[in-house]
């Protein structure tokens, strides 16, 4: 009996057709339900994935230059076993937009992500990402020269300035989209020599500015070339004198009654060998000149023509201001007392008397000159003498030596008579008429 139920059991396990299938489903659903407990599904973000773009040349080849402006770098959300979706980098995926299916009414062009790790792909499923299209800023492509701008910044050592500075080249060649190269007002490049005595040579990036001094990036052009050699002096220092004269003469009935000038010495730069051998600037005559002049007279001169070849003036005047006063011609009298009159060279055994020629006790001497010069003369200022060196017994017209200054002139030359007396001679006569008195006298007795 038991063995009869056990063979109808057997008999309806291997025939039952329904059976077996409910069998299968069961057994499958056991295993899903094993598979979720012990590696359940789940979804992960991925970040990070660059998207390339593809057929770039459909742009380029219509001298069209583009810029992205979203989509350049996506995110996905990926599902799949937890076990292979933890574990997920951006590097498991690629993203690419083709161009050649650019949407023209919007500059736009699909994403397409597939995961590239072959181990993991058939259990990834990407289940949505950011930016589904490539968003592109499309202008025509335009080239464009720019001189490069330089500007050096800092104080250099004491004793020391930037003398001249280059770039190499000097402009530079900037290609991108019209748009963007419209902004450029000009190209620069910045360097600090804050405390520097030596020559510079350095290479720099250069900076891209637009009217308003605010910075146009330069990661959307392309350039000649990244950086730009640059070269600056760093020139040491020396004070030197300025040497000048004051020539030519004023009108006639005028005279220089003097000058001032704002400076006599500059600070200047040069390489250093050729700082040393220079001490001065001379200023040629007849460069500040008075010919003509008929009152004061104010002459700049500016002065780095005058200077060597590689000198530069860097103090803070560069010209040179002489200031002349010329004041009219006066005509004076200065009395001079004939007793004031140094008399020189006298022989010890004479005596003088000295007169002007007419006989006066005064002598007048004219003088011409600016008036307040002339009105001021003394006779101890014209120190008058007079040399007897050699004269003898009698009298004598005499020329009157006088000393003469630049601020005026003696309008003519002045004599004056003296009478010199042999002392001994008129001894001898007074003792002869003394004994003529007395044979006189003895005759008489």
């Amino acid at each position: 009996m038991k063995n009869q139920r056990m063979q109808k059991l057997k008999e309806m396990l291997l025939n039952n057709l329904a059976l077996k299938i409910i069998a299968v489903l069961v057994a499958i659903l056991v295993w899903v339900i094993i598979v979720n407990v012990s590696d359940p599904s789940q979804r992960v973000t991925v970040t990070g994935i660059s998207v390339e773009l593809q057929n770039e040349e459909v742009l380029s080849d219509k001298g069209y230059i583009y810029q992205v402006e979203s989509g350049s770098n996506i995110s996905i959300v990926a599902k799949g076993p937890q076990s292979v979706v933890e574990n997920l980098k951006s590097s498991d995926f690629y993203a690419y937009a083709d161009l050649s299916e650019r949407s023209p009414d919007s500059d736009t062009a699909k994403i397409y992500v597939s995961c590239t790790n072959e181990e993991i792909a058939n259990k990834v499923d990407i289940v949505s990402q950011k930016y589904e299209y490539v968003q592109l800023a499309i202008d025509n492509k335009v080239d464009k020269d720019f001189p490069i701008q330089i500007d050096v910044v800092g104080i250099p050592e004491s004793g020391y300035v930037v003398g001249e500075y280059s770039t190499s080249p000097t402009t530079l060649k900037v290609t991108g989209a019209e748009n963007v190269i419209s902004q450029i007002a000009y190209v620069e490049v910045s360097y600090n020599v804050e405390s520097m005595n030596a020559d510079v040579s350095d290479s720099v990036k250069p900076v891209f500015y637009d009217a308003e001094g605010k910075v146009v990036k330069s990661d959307k052009l392309e350039l000649s070339r990244s950086n730009v050699q640059l070269q600056i002096e760093i020139l040491p220092t020396k004070w030197i004198k300025v040497n000048y004269v004051v020539s030519g003469t004023p009108a006639e009935g005028y005279s220089l009654s003097g000058y001032t000038e704002n400076l006599t010495s500059i600070n200047v730069a040069a390489r250093k060998d050729h700082l040393a051998n220079v001490s001065a600037i001379d200023i040629p005559s007849g460069v500040v000149d008075i010919t003509g002049a008929t009152g004061d007279k104010k002459i700049a001169v500016s002065l780095a023509p005058y200077l060597p070849s590689g000198f530069r003036i860097v103090s803070s005047m560069t010209v040179l201001e002489v200031q002349t006063t010329i004041e009219k011609i006066s005509d004076g009298i200065v009395n001079i007392p004939v007793e004031d009159i140094e008399i020189t060279g006298v022989a010890e055994n004479y005596s003088y008397e000295i007169t002007t020629v007419d006989g006066d006790s005064v002598l007048e001497v004219g003088v011409k000159g600016v008036e307040e010069v002339i009105n001021n003369i003394t006779v101890d200022e014209l120190s008058p003498s007079v040399n007897l060196t050699g004269k003898k017994e009698g009298i004598h017209t005499i020329k009157v030596t006088l000393n003469a200054q630049d601020a005026y002139t003696i309008a003519k030359t002045y004599y004056v008579k003296v009478t010199l007396t042999d002392m001994n001679a008129e001894e001898e006569t007074e003792s002869d008429e003394a004994v003529d008195a007395s044979v006189v006298s003895e005759k008489s007795k």
